[in-house]
């Protein structure tokens, strides 16, 4: 038996994680033979906001709540980069991160999402990282594959994502830390040019014989539930209200459409 980290990457859209972090957690967790813990990770959020989660966490299936405000020591290039930076973890073998305006929906309920990703690390000495997200057509990056099949149905690709990515942490950490990953001036936003944690990570991944997993054939639906600012961006609209319709959307399609 294996233990996993969960940890979800939250920001201020307080009324949207009250159905996405609920979902996640039961699409990722039930049923499983593993043992995990569900962190909650508030970046940029105001102490307001993060005053109200605080009763709330029961409700929401989390054992821990972490705030931190990046206004001192902040890492450069995209906000997110400050949750992978700041929060990533080696005290659990396989870290998952996914963030608040994720849906994931499993379409087999027996289906043990853990035990799948635990196996395909332990039979696969090469995959560092395990990315499953189906809404890749709209990323300004797109995916392929870098090589055949590490296993029937499990493609070998060229990135991540940050809507979920799963680490064999020992793998990925000390390739990560020579890159630069926890150097706050690492990365970069500029107009033509990004290196996020998703370019870093995905360049851990496929260097040194080192793979991302891609599993295909998952029962288990991935998407942004945002709309892009406009075809090709990387960059969704960030409004609530549109994120949520899109939840909605997600949930009368089962993970289709948005």
């Amino acid at each position: 038996m294996a233990f996993f980290t969960l940890a979800c990457a939250f920001h201020n859209t307080e009324r949207l994680i009250d159905k996405t972090l609920p979902l996640a957690i039961r699409s990722l967790t039930h049923p499983t033979r593993h043992d995990f813990e569900v962190v909650l990770v508030a970046e940029r959020s105001s102490d307001e906001v993060v005053a109200r989660l605080l009763p709330r966490l029961a409700e929401l299936g989390v054992d821990e709540l972490r705030f931190r405000r990046t206004n001192h020591h902040s890492f450069s290039g995209a906000p997110s980069n400050n949750f992978h930076g700041n929060h990533f973890t080696t005290t659990s073998p396989y870290l998952i991160t996914f963030t608040d305006d994720t849906f994931i929906h499993k379409t087999d309920e027996d289906f043990d999402v853990l035990d799948a990703t635990a196996q395909i690390f332990e039979q696969n000495p090469e995959v560092v990282l395990i990315s499953k997200v189906d809404d890749h057509e709209e990323w300004d990056w797109p995916l392929s594959d870098v090589g055949p099949e590490i296993e029937p149905g499990i493609r070998s690709v060229n990135r991540v994502v940050d809507q979920l990515i799963a680490y064999d942490t020992a793998r990925f950490a000390p390739v990560a830390r020579r890159l630069g990953a926890f150097h706050r001036d690492t990365f970069v936003s500029h107009e033509g040019f990004e290196y996020q944690w998703e370019n870093l990570a995905s360049h851990v991944g496929t260097s040194g014989d080192r793979k991302i997993a891609y599993p295909q054939r998952w029962p288990l639906r991935v998407r942004h539930s945002d709309l892009r600012n406009q075809p090709g961006s990387m960059h969704g609209t960030q409004d609530e209200d549109v994120k949520l319709k899109c939840f909605e959307r997600l949930m009368e399609s089962q993970g289709l459409s948005k």
